[in-house]
């Protein structure tokens, strides 16, 4: 009779353990998902993204760096929300005297050494962008460009804005803005910024005002990997070239499809470029770039085209106006150009426009740590006293080195991995080892 008891008893345990042991693994079953960073797993299938993003023209039209300039005391940042809050400040300024002068080294030594400086990586028509992205009215009308806007907010009761243009010549707009409020937010924003480095490389760059800025020690230390998210290319087809029965698609060389409509022809590589040439546009003459360089914004934002974090970066040497990828506040290179968007203008349409397949935007990356960078000065030094003409050197900053995994065997990934970029005989390269790659 006790033997029975026990027994009844070690069964309801054993039932008890069972039910238990059933409700983990249904809750297991039911709340699963798969573990991203284990990216070994075998597919031929990359997932897919509709372009579904717009920008505003503040975000795409974005200085790369702001620079906080006294003698003994250089602070500088590329984090995008506080370049946000310094055009802020300074849209919709009144602006009461205009002084196009014609001599930079007169303008030079009549200014105060201390100022802060808005560096843009292309060139920037002045009109045009005090206009359209800053909201500031000019009674003249000048185009002429400019790459680097100097704050000075220490010579008087109202600020002043000097575009340094590219004739050698200085833009000077005397605002409203008032001055004191201004430099208390700009020592607000020192907090968040680090320690940077004027370099000298031509006589161009021996001012303080032209020098090449950048931080003294930069401090990116990781490196990031998403799954490539792709874009769908005949979700672009439906902007450029009509409804999709008006559409035919065919097979081109290896790895190509070519889309053809009475509108034009769309060509994708590999899944991972696309190329777009209007017919309309074919025979007509080319306009220049920096004439419809809101244009270009306007037919990239209405097709949906800002699928990341991507910013007017400069003109190519074919006339495309070129985005660039941009992230966690510097720009991203790639041997393929996967990370551009580049639109050349016709005479009224866009006559070609050129794009990577691929967006972060939905991703989560993972990370792991690299080795740091090289000191601006280490870089300087070894481009200096190598085979290099340092003087072809215009411009250096930290950016991302973008690679795409090329096994058809995994899921593809995007790595992005920190290095010195440098801007040699007009062309960016990427540094690495005293090279120029």
């Amino acid at each position: 009779m006790v033997i029975g008891m026990y027994r009844g008893i070690l069964k309801g345990l054993l039932l008890t353990a069972l039910v238990i042991s059933s409700v983990i693994l249904t809750y297991k079953i039911w709340n699963f998902r798969p573990d991203f960073d284990r990216l070994e797993t075998p597919t031929t299938n990359n997932p897919t993204s509709r372009p579904t993003t717009n920008d505003s023209i503040k975000n795409v039209f974005l200085p790369f760096q702001v620079v906080s300039y006294s003698e003994d005391n250089i602070k500088g940042t590329t984090e995008k929300e506080i370049l946000l809050q310094y055009l802020q400040r300074l849209t919709s300024a009144r602006i009461t005297e205009v002084k196009d002068r014609q001599n930079m080294a007169t303008f030079f030594s009549r200014h105060p050494d201390k100022f802060i400086i808005l560096d843009y990586s292309g060139d920037m028509p002045t009109t045009t962008y005090l206009s359209q992205v800053l909201n500031i009215t000019l009674d003249s009308n000048t185009e002429k460009p400019f790459e680097r806007m100097i704050i000075d907010s220490y010579s008087g009761e109202t600020i002043t804005i000097n575009l340094l243009t590219n004739d050698k010549g200085v833009i000077t707009l005397k605002t409203n803005i008032n001055s004191k409020t201004f430099n208390l937010f700009v020592k607000s924003t020192q907090k968040e910024m680090t320690n940077y480095t004027g370099i000298i490389t031509n006589q161009k760059t021996t001012d303080e005002k032209t020098s090449i800025y950048v931080p003294t020690k930069p401090d990116h230390k990781e490196a990031f990997r998403y799954l490539a998210e792709t874009i769908n290319a005949e979700d672009f087809n439906n902007e450029v070239l009509g409804s999709k029965d008006s559409i035919i698609e065919r097979n081109g060389k290896k790895n190509e499809k070519i889309y053809n409509s009475n509108k034009g022809i769309v060509t994708t590589k590999d899944k991972s470029l696309y190329k777009y040439d209007n017919l309309s546009e074919v025979d007509r003459k080319k306009s220049k770039p920096l004439d419809n360089l809101m244009s270009s914004y306007d037919f990239v934002n209405n097709h949906n085209g800002f699928t990341d974090d991507y910013r007017y970066f400069t003109v190519l040497e074919d006339g495309a106006i070129s985005y660039q990828m941009f992230l966690k506040g510097i720009p991203v290179f790639d041997d393929n150009h996967l990370s551009e968007i580049n639109v050349i203008w016709g005479n009224k349409e866009a006559y070609e426009y050129r794009r990577g397949l691929f967006t972060t935007s939905v991703a989560v990356p993972t990370k792991h740590e690299v080795k740091t960078l090289p000191s601006s000065e280490a870089v300087r030094y070894h481009l200096a006293s190598s085979k290099y003409h340092f003087e072809s050197v215009t411009n250096m900053l930290v950016g991302y080195y973008m690679t795409k995994t090329k096994n058809p065997e995994i899921q593809s990934t995007l790595s992005f991995e920190p290095a010195w970029f440098v801007k040699y005989d007009g062309k960016w390269m990427r540094y690495e080892d005293g090279r120029l790659l």
